[in-house]
């Protein structure tokens, strides 16, 4: 981890000008998308003018994969910053344990962790899964360092209510901020303040945004060479500044030629069976006369009256026809449920 994250630092100080990243493989395959040196820098002063105070950048603490936009974003902002970072193998609570933390500065030079080096380089910013919040906060030693924090950063995936309810009645003096981007626009070009009120997303400065004819997302900026680029995610333009995100646009079940939108049925369930969102979900199974049906995959050993009870509340086409046992949810690296079709 700490040699990969030198090897990018040592790249970006030579003056490399383009640098390629990997998509996360959530929806589909994989894909390698370029960014130019010039888009990294302006996203990267872009997140620094938008949720802190450019003339006191933050120490940042990295805990997301290096390979991906969000930790490799991380690193840049780093050396854009001119700061230095915590960084560390990602594990799904990366709060636990602290010792095996690095400090690495934007010149490749790297220090192991000790108390007084963290306390004299204490960072105040944290980026995290979805999935990796929800475990920092069901622990008491990681849910406790989580309040010295002063913004989290949360992305990758949506949020759950109940999620949200947690960190806003637990963390009142912590600002989380949940991020919205995309490999194509080299990690978030917009954020929502987690507050009971505010639903919208605010853009970054020199950001254009409109929907197509299918209501999906068109985002124009720096990081796109300024053209305008389709994300599979359907919102509601509010102002020229802000949106509301509704849901993903593809990812979709086709059950008897009626399209279930996989997510929103997702919060559904784990509202109706109060379960955490990474404890289950829901996919495709082929089926003779449907098409597709609604398979529920989950950890959970519930008995299957119990779940289908729980269910019937659901509209019938969105009710899961199978209930399939796992012994756990397969995640990719960047904390995304890895929607697996054969389990």
């Amino acid at each position: 981890m700490v040699a990969q994250a030198q090897a990018i630092l040592a790249m970006w100080q030579s003056g490399q000008s383009h640098f390629t990243l990997s998509t996360s493989g959530s929806t589909g395959e994989p894909a390698l998308i370029a960014h130019t040196r010039q888009a990294l820098q302006w996203s990267a002063n872009s997140t620094l003018h938008a949720w802190f105070d450019p003339k006191q950048p933050p120490i940042q603490l990295c805990a997301l994969p290096l390979n991906k936009a969000g930790g490799f974003m991380q690193l840049i902002r780093a050396a854009v910053w001119n700061q230095p970072l915590w960084i560390f193998s990602p594990q799904a609570n990366p709060l636990l344990d602290l010792s095996s933390t690095t400090l690495l500065f934007p010149n490749g030079d790297a220090a192991p962790y000790t108390e007084a080096r963290w306390n004299s380089h204490k960072p105040t910013t944290l980026s995290l899964t979805p999935m990796q919040l929800a475990l920092v906060i069901d622990h008491p030693i990681s849910a406790n360092l989580l309040k010295s924090f002063e913004v989290v950063l949360v992305g990758g995936q949506a949020l759950s209510a109940e999620l949200e309810n947690q960190i806003i009645l637990r963390y009142p003096n912590t600002r989380f901020i949940h991020t919205f981007g995309t490999t194509e626009t080299a990690s978030h070009f917009a954020g929502r303040e987690i507050t009971p009120e505010n639903s919208d997303y605010c853009i970054a400065p020199d950001t254009q945004i409109a929907v197509n004819e299918n209501g999906e997302l068109k985002v124009c900026n720096p990081t796109t060479n300024n053209q305008w680029i389709t994300l599979h995610d359907k919102v509601q333009i509010v102002s020229p500044s802000r949106f509301r995100w509704l849901q993903r646009s593809n990812l979709y079940i086709n059950t008897g030629g009626i399209k279930v939108a996989v997510e929103p049925l997702e919060e559904s369930i784990a509202q109706l069976l109060q379960w955490p969102l990474f404890s289950f979900y829901c996919g495709a199974k082929p089926h003779p006369v449907y098409g597709e049906q609604i398979t529920l995959f989950t950890t959970h050993q519930t008995p299957t009256e119990i779940i289908q009870q729980g269910l019937s509340a659901l509209p019938s086409i969105q009710q899961p026809k199978e209930i399939v046992r796992l012994n756990a949810i397969d995640t990719l690296p960047g904390g995304k449920i890895y929607r697996n079709p054969n389990p």
